[in-house]
């Protein structure tokens, strides 16, 4: 029988699982987590070693040839990941998805968690506040169709989602405008995409071409949205449209596991609502940052075309520069407030911090002081925006009462929620740390109780809590004392008082 190419490569426990991982994800680069580094192997070993400028070594593959290998830290992920992005790789980033001590001796389970891409990313180094990160999906229309266009994008961390049609030369403009960092679209049509560019300054992503199929797609937007038509979001009549939205939510759904819950809705986009700069006016412009890089940056990116609308944000440019007290309390009012919608993004998506979730409760804390300021201003155009406005002031309550001031980095670490929210927690949080403390006495009792001095009271995570005697003193040892454990010059021991409060504090702990 022919061996797979997984057996064929992967000569050791270790080096199977990492080709069978990396069969699912040939296109990207595999970061494997091993202990306290991520590691990449073979040609992305390589690939990793040129951009990052780190050493390239190898990793022993059983019978077969050593592979080549280059790692970093874990903690350096944050200053190593951009520098793969924008060279225009896609990264699989792939954990362990159980403790190494649990184990029992066999290769620990590891799997993709995240897929970044240069459209995908919630990694905040990776974003620039200023601007949103646009995924979009083109799909070419055949047979009568075959001068349109299906145009969708996406930004996963807002959860913005629009689509429309357009004629095939249009694509330049739809690129200007909403300039996407990432465009996917089907492998058989890359060249015609590129024949209708002038330039291309994104990343494109090739897909199967079933993924841009009318049937899948709509099926693919049915379900997220779990409607039965897309007749509610006005974009019904859209087959080319529909079929570019549903392979941009595809794939976003498949770079994040399907965790995409707040992208709730889909709009119908006006293509002529905006008008379309190319990089060179950009540039010329000093709209996104100036000429000498000075870090400057700008928001005219895309300005409007309808009359109304252009006088509508005249009038609240105009009420900032009569009002200067206006101007500068309401900018320093914003000048203190993240970017809700991203923190909103990574709460629904799973990937919030404890310190993310407080940094919510702060701007929507000085929401009504804003709300106070567009409110007295003389103007509609601020009004308007004041009544849109929602200060949440349930949202802050339940943060407030819920979440302690001073959260862990992790939620893993536990602490986050304050004590008196939860009578529930509060009874586990008593019988994890009174067992704990009552652990702690019993070294010296029993240290006492048996004269042995060199007695410890110990745990791990494969046995548990045990009582450690040295084989000088083996002699002393009680008779109620229960044999766990032999080590090189020492016994461990335990009771059935201590499996009982262990069973207490271990249930305790793992409820909290």
């Amino acid at each position: 029988m022919a061996q797979s190419s997984t057996q064929q490569r992967g000569r050791t426990p270790l080096m199977r699982q990492y080709y069978k991982i990396k069969e699912r994800h040939p296109k990207a680069i595999l970061l494997f987590r091993m202990g306290d580094f991520y590691e990449s192997f073979d040609d992305d070993a390589k690939t990793v070693s040129r951009l990052l400028g780190i050493t390239l070594t190898e990793r022993n593959n059983g019978d077969a040839d050593d592979v080549p290998m280059a790692g970093f830290p874990h903690h350096a992920i944050d200053s190593h990941l951009p520098k793969l992005i924008r060279s225009g790789l896609r990264v699989a980033i792939c954990e362990q998805t159980e403790d190494a001590d649990e184990s029992s001796g066999k290769v620990v389970n590891r799997d993709v968690v995240e897929v970044v891409t240069p459209g995908v990313s919630f990694h905040d180094q990776l974003l620039n506040p200023k601007q949103s990160n646009f995924l979009a999906a083109i799909h070419f229309g055949t047979g009568r169709d075959k001068d349109r266009i299906g145009f969708s994008f996406i930004d996963a961390t807002t959860g913005e989602f629009s689509v429309t049609e357009a004629g095939i030369d249009q694509i330049q403009d739809l690129i200007q405008t909403v300039a996407p960092s990432e465009v996917i679209v089907d492998k058989r049509r890359t060249d015609r995409l590129q024949q209708h560019l002038r330039e291309i300054p994104f990343t494109v992503t090739e897909q199967e071409d079933w993924v841009f199929k009318y049937d899948f797609a709509y099926q693919t937007l049915l379900e997220h949205f779990e409607t039965h038509s897309l007749k509610g979001f006005g974009v019904d009549d859209m087959d080319l449209g529909v079929v570019a939205a549903g392979a941009a939510l595809y794939y976003l759904g498949e770079t994040q596991k399907g965790k995409v819950p707040h992208v709730r809705k889909i709009k119908r986009y006006s293509k002529d609502e905006h008008i379309a700069l190319d990089p060179e006016t950009k540039r010329n412009l000093e709209l996104v940052q100036s000429i000498q890089d000075d870090g400057h940056e700008g928001t005219l990116v895309r300005p409007l075309r309808e009359v109304d609308r252009i006088q509508h944000r005249l009038d609240a440019v105009e009420a900032f520069v009569d009002d200067r007290e206006l101007r500068t309390n309401l900018r320093e009012e914003l000048g203190r407030m993240g970017d809700l919608e991203r923190l909103a993004g990574k709460v629904a998506t799973g990937r919030a911090s404890p310190g993310d979730l407080i940094d919510i409760k702060h701007p929507l804390h000085r929401l009504p002081e804003v709300l106070t300021l567009l409110g007295d201003a003389d103007t509609d155009a601020l009004s308007i925006i004041e009544e849109k406005l929602s200060a949440c002031p349930d949202i802050v309550d339940q943060i407030q009462s819920a979440l302690v001031d001073d959260p862990p980095a992790k939620i893993s670490e536990g602490g986050l929620i304050r004590d008196g929210y939860s009578e529930e927690l509060d009874e586990l949080r008593t019988i994890a740390q009174e067992g704990k403390d009552w652990v702690a006495n019993l070294e010296t009792e029993e240290s006492e109780r048996t004269n042995i001095p060199s007695l410890k009271v110990g745990f791990n995570k494969v046995f548990g809590y045990y009582i450690e005697v040295t084989d000088t003193h083996a002699e002393k040892v009680p008779d109620d004392y229960i044999r766990k454990q032999t080590l090189v010059d020492s016994e461990r021991y335990v009771t059935p008082e201590l499996k009982e409060m262990e069973e207490k504090i271990l249930t305790a702990e793992e409820k909290i």
